[in-house]
């Protein structure tokens, strides 16, 4: 395929963001931030993500213009653009479509699978007539623990579940006031739970944490920055 063919498919809703997962879609958010922010200050020299697994990478280099290379498999694709987010947003459009897309497919896949691996009975239907479109049950945790990191007064817990998620727990205890919960979250990504659950000893192990959501915030950005 011509150089440039490829990426002018793609825009920055095709395919689109929805199919990110919680962790990519902050990461996303973040890194675009970020490149404005090193663009506005004259401090940008490239940008890059990598999947060594799945042979694809992109990379963003600044010259006249900011040139996109998108990687993948033994193909090579290059072209330019006037403004950093444009390139970001193609170079993340890449990025759905070769690493996003196959993977959400193949879930679809094998949920349809087990799915039809599972009959409900005719009795079950005549008085359940909601049976058809039944949710899955939440995910379970399972022990062992994958990681924990403890402080003064934070108690932060990384449990594999039953669905291959991750669910991280953040604690906050002090004597005399009730236990408060910080965070009971899912996460698809262990490492960056673990960087979360450490992120929260690291900067939340005072007294009076504050609000659970701004604190949240803010440890995701110290995490990823």
């Amino acid at each position: 395929m011509p150089r440039k063919e490829f990426l002018q498919e793609l825009t920055p809703d095709f395919p689109p963001k929805k199919i990110y997962s919680f962790d990519e879609n902050f990461r996303y958010t973040c890194d675009r931030q970020m490149l404005m922010d090193e663009v506005l200050l004259g401090t940008f020299e490239s940008y890059e993500r990598h999947v060594e697994e799945a042979k694809f990478s992109y990379k963003i280099t600044a010259d006249e213009k900011f040139d996109l290379e998108v990687v993948a498999v033994d193909e090579i694709w290059t072209t330019s653009f006037d403004y950093i987010t444009e390139a970001f947003d193609i170079g993340e459009a890449a990025y759905r479509f070769f690493i996003v897309m196959p993977r959400v497919l193949d879930e679809g896949e094998v949920l349809l699978k087990a799915e039809q691996g599972f009959e409900v009975d005719q009795e079950s239907r005549d008085k359940h007539d909601h049976c058809d479109d039944q949710e899955r049950q939440p995910p379970e945790a399972i022990d062992p623990l994958q990681f924990s990191a403890h402080g003064h007064y934070i108690n932060a817990t990384v449990r594999l579940c039953t669905d291959g998620q991750y669910i991280l727990k953040v604690v906050h205890t002090h004597m005399g006031r009730p236990e408060q919960c910080l965070l009971d979250r899912l996460c698809v990504d262990s490492d960056l739970a673990k960087l979360l659950a450490a992120g929260y000893v690291k900067h939340a192990d005072i007294e009076s944490p504050g609000s659970a959501e701004e604190l949240y915030k803010q440890i995701c950005l110290s995490v990823t920055h």
